[in-house]
C-alpha cells in the first residue's frame, strides 16, 4: 500500500513540476513577445496578455500545490525545534489537519466560483473562464492528496522510536 501510494504521489509531483516549469516558461516566452512587439511596432497584443494572465493562475496554484507536496508550503519551525519528538508529531499533524481543512473550505468555495463563471468566457481569446478557474480545484484536491501522503506515512501511522526499540 505505501508504495503504490508514494509511487502516485511522486507521478502527481512531476505533473506540477511539468505544469510549472511549462506555465512559466510560456509566461516567459509571451511577455517577451509583448514587449518586442510593443516596442517596434507599438500594437498590443491582448490576447497574448490574456493567456499569461491565465497560465499565471495555473502556475501560482500549481506550484502551490508542488510545494504542498515537497512539504515546503508553509513552515513555521521556531517552535517545533525546541519539542520534544512526541509533542512535534502532534504538532504537524495538528498543522496537516489545519491545512486540509482550509483546503477543504477552498474547495467548496471553488464550486461556488465555478458556477459563477461557467458561461463567461475571456473577452479576447474566448476561452472559458471555467478552465481558468479549474486551477482553484485543481490545487485542493492534490493539496489533499499529499496531506493525506504525509497523515498516513509519516505522521500518524508511524511508530514512535521508544516504541520500536521496545518491539511494540
Amino acid at each position: 500500500m505505501n508504495t503504490i501510494l508514494i509511487r502516485f504521489s511522486d507521478i502527481v509531483r512531476a505533473v506540477l513540476s511539468a505544469i510549472v516549469a511549462g506555465a512559466l516558461f510560456l509566461i516567459v516566452i509571451l511577455v517577451f513577445y509583448q514587449v518586442i512587439t510593443r516596442y517596434f511596432t507599438g500594437a498590443a497584443t491582448p490576447e497574448l496578455a490574456e493567456i499569461a494572465r491565465f497560465l499565471f493562475i495555473w502556475l501560482v496554484f500549481s506550484g502551490s500545490a508542488w510545494l504542498i507536496g515537497k512539504g515546503d508550503l508553509i513552515a513555521i519551525d521556531f517552535f517545533s525545534y525546541r519539542m520534544r519528538p512526541g509533542m512535534k508529531r502532534a504538532l504537524l499533524v495538528f498543522i496537516d489537519l489545519c491545512t486540509a481543512a482550509l483546503l477543504i473550505a477552498l474547495l467548496i468555495y471553488s464550486e461556488k466560483l465555478l458556477d459563477v463563471v461557467a458561461i463567461k468566457r475571456a473577452p479576447a481569446t474566448g476561452i472559458p473562464y471555467g478552465w481558468v478557474y479549474m486551477a482553484l480545484p485543481f490545487f485542493c484536491v492534490t493539496g489533499l492528496w499529499f496531506t493525506f501522503e504525509r497523515l498516513v506515512l509519516t505522521r500518524l501511522f508511524t511508530l514512535r522510536s521508544s516504541e520500536t526499540s521496545r518491539g511494540i
